[in-house]
């Protein structure tokens, strides 16, 4: 397509339904303008046969819809149309690359049409034990191989290939453990918490006397495990039970853990001599499928490891698409995933690492404190952006230390503690802190718990979003659950199809008269439903919102000879009836906040994350601005989508800060149906058994 036309409402339609023509995908590209320099623009994916060409051809030399406005309009959107070359679909491979694992990803109709299958498989060359193959209904193939650069060559001509990129060794930092020091005594057991949080990793040693009680081991691979892998994972497990262990001394007990783990050991797999069986990864994804699959009761899950290597804008791993796709399913399952360690790459070595550019879980990264006592990203700390759908990452930075600083973790020593950095441990911190949120109000799901730890993180004007992502996790989740007399978080959830519009209101008691600043701050988040053979619409749905901070303001509007003349007033004022008396109309709704702006997809989504999971916005606005304010959510989707309901999941914090009595108490008093939300004593948290 020509640039300015990414849009889902410039889709080339009349032309990709051609007989013997059908849209199987696409993806962003990138054209490169010598005034302009290199522009954006998009890339659809058709498959065809000799007899559609001939009826394309037919049309175009006919003329027969020459006379069709809209087919006029899509022709002139059209720059090409022609094949990839062979450089289009090989990506992320260095010059000095020879041979090793990659994953080949083909367009999706491959797996089910037995020629292409065998054309396939004769140019891999392969035995059976050097590649890998997985599908997924309605999407692509992914076939994992053990290649040569001879390979390569042969199969980037083959048409219905549409990218290989290396496949990154799995990426677990090695626990050093030089270093062992006396650990908090173990919690007081008061029974089984009520949270369970899945995590895959490489073992842990649940006899140990701080996890025998809250960790159960599941052994998911036949060979025997590694010592240096039972490290992490039991610091991992240790993470999510207690959280940060720094400044915690000897002499202290640490307080009884409200979430309990089930630790899968996925790794390490097969040490054959076998490329792709010792990496492991094929088998481990399969692994996580199965389990999370069968087990509906677990909503929670962590993962401290990857392939290492930078995500690539223009294809997906199956790694990723394969958590996305978990996270349809009907419990929503949501995954906690480190971004990896490489952030003192230069760019883009140092950007995110699959699988944590998924769009419908947390890409967690790390901090590190500097001199001063400041938070600031810890170098080893990848940044973003993140791919379509959700471009920023990582979503929130939690401790993970830095060599000057390190965390204090649990050790495979009984009753010791180590220390390491990574963000393989920030993770699971994170990870424990919502299992935490949601054990403390069984009101609160995954996904809205998820929302609040957004919500509240801090942000800094020093660094990027690239860098810290939506900001630095709030350190003590009882402060994301509580109220203060001159803040107020409410909370939304629900569903919404496309086209549907949602009012929230804002709730405020009566601020008549009172002359100062308000501070407005919301987090939406949505769960998607998913597109893998289109990177570039990877997200089918999306909900836009528009916030309207007086309910009586309006604008008006009246069309002349020399253009659309544009005023605003107040509703039953003498304003507004001067303008109706001089043919002025008034529009469907307030005036919203900031203006409605006409811009392009690209900075639609640039800008505004439009088709992103996660959006977190604020503003400032005086008190006598605000009457009655409300937000409009609106769904959209993209066509393959139909009219699939999404989930949306929404806070909103009101903060006057010069606000004269108790701002929580006054609204409760002003909207009596509105439900607090439950907190559970420390006796609520725990089941026996």
């Amino acid at each position: 397509m020509e640039p300015k036309f990414e849009a889902k409402s410039y889709s080339p339609d009349m032309i990709l339904s051609t007989n013997g023509i059908s849209p199987i995908g696409g993806r962003k590209y990138t054209i490169s303008k010598s005034k302009e320099g290199s522009v954006n623009s998009k890339l659809y994916f058709a498959k065809t046969s000799d007899k559609g060409l001939e009826n394309l051809k037919t049309i175009l030399v006919s003329g027969q819809k020459d006379n069709t406005v809209t087919w006029q309009n899509q022709i002139s959107m059209i720059r090409t149309i022609d094949l990839l070359d062979t450089s289009e679909k090989i990506s992320g491979f260095s010059s000095t690359w020879n041979s090793g694992l990659v994953e080949i990803v083909l367009h999706p109709f491959v797996w089910n049409n037995d020629f292409a299958m065998q054309q396939f498989l004769s140019l891999l060359d392969l035995s059976e034990e050097r590649y890998r193959i997985n599908v997924y209904k309605n999407g692509p193939l992914f076939c994992a191989a053990e290649c040569t650069q001879e390979i390569l060559d042969r199969l980037a001509k083959f048409n219905p290939l549409r990218t290989i990129h290396p496949l990154g060794e799995l990426n677990i930092p090695n626990m050093r453990g030089n270093s062992f020091f006396d650990a908090p005594a173990p919690p007081l057991y008061k029974g089984k918490p009520q949270i369970n949080i899945g995590v895959f990793d490489g073992g842990a040693d649940s006899s140990l006397p701080h996890l025998k009680d809250y960790v159960s081991s599941h052994e998911l691979t036949s060979v025997s495990s590694h010592p240096a892998l039972v490290s992490h994972g039991t610091a991992v497990c240790g993470a999510v039970l207690y959280g940060l262990l720094n400044y915690r001394q000897p002499t202290e007990q640490l307080e009884t853990p409200i979430v309990s783990v089930d630790s899968y050991r996925v790794l390490p797999q097969k040490q054959t001599g076998n490329l792709l069986e010792d990496s492991g990864l094929y088998p481990a994804i399969d692994k996580i499928e199965e389990i999370v699959q069968n087990h509906t009761e677990t909503i929670l899950y962590n993962l401290s490891f990857g392939p290492r290597g930078a995500i690539v804008d223009d294809d997906i791993s199956r790694f990723t698409y394969a958590l996305d796709n978990l996270s349809t399913l009907s419990h929503h399952p949501l995954f906690c995933v480190a971004v990896g360690n490489d952030g003192d790459l230069p760019y883009p070595f140092n950007r995110v690492q699959a699988p944590s550019d998924l769009v419908n879980g947390l890409g967690i990264g790390a901090y590190t404190l500097d001199k001063n006592g400041e938070k600031i990203r810890a170098l080893y700390s990848c940044i973003g952006p993140g791919r379509e759908g959700c471009k920023v990452k990582p979503d929130i930075l939690e401790f993970g230390g830095s060599p000057e600083n390190p965390a204090v973790l649990i050790s495979t020593k009984a009753n010791k503690v180590t220390t390491e950095c990574g963000t393989s441990f920030s993770s699971p911190i994170v990870t424990g802190k919502l299992g935490k949120i949601m054990a403390l109000s069984s009101e609160i799901s995954a996904h809205m718990a998820k929302t609040l730890l957004i919500h509240t993180a801090s942000d800094s004007d020093e660094f990027g979003i690239e860098e810290i992502g939506f900001g630095f996790c709030e350190e003590d989740v009882s402060n994301i659950l509580n109220c203060e007399d001159n803040k107020v978080v409410v909370l939304y959830e629900g569903s919404i199809v496309p086209k549907q519009n949602v009012k929230l209101p804002v709730l405020l008691p009566n601020i008549d008269g009172l002359k100062c600043n308000a501070n407005i701050t919301w987090t939406l988040s949505t769960l998607a439903e998913l597109n893998p053979n289109d990177i570039d619409s990877y997200t089918c749905n999306c909900i836009e919102d528009y916030f309207y901070p007086h309910d009586k303001h309006y604008n008006y509007f009246k069309n002349t000879l020399q253009g659309r003349k544009q005023k605003s007033a107040y509703i039953d004022t003498d304003v507004e009836r001067e303008l109706f008396d001089l043919g002025f109309s008034r529009s469907d709704l307030p005036i919203s906040k900031p203006p409605k702006k006409f811009l392009s997809e690209d900075e639609l989504r640039s800008q505004h994350l439009k088709w992103d999971t996660v959006a977190k916005k604020t503003l400032t606005m005086r008190t006598s601005s605000l009457n009655n304010p409300f937000f409009i959510l609106h769904g959209m989707n993209r066509d393959i989508a139909g009219t699939t309901p999404m989930n949306y999941f929404v806070a909103i914090t009101v903060e006057i800060p010069k606000y004269p009595g108790i701002f929580y108490d006054d609204i409760l008093t002003q909207y009596r149906n509105l439900a607090p939300i439950s907190i559970k004593t420390q006796n609520q948290l725990f089941i026996e058994i």
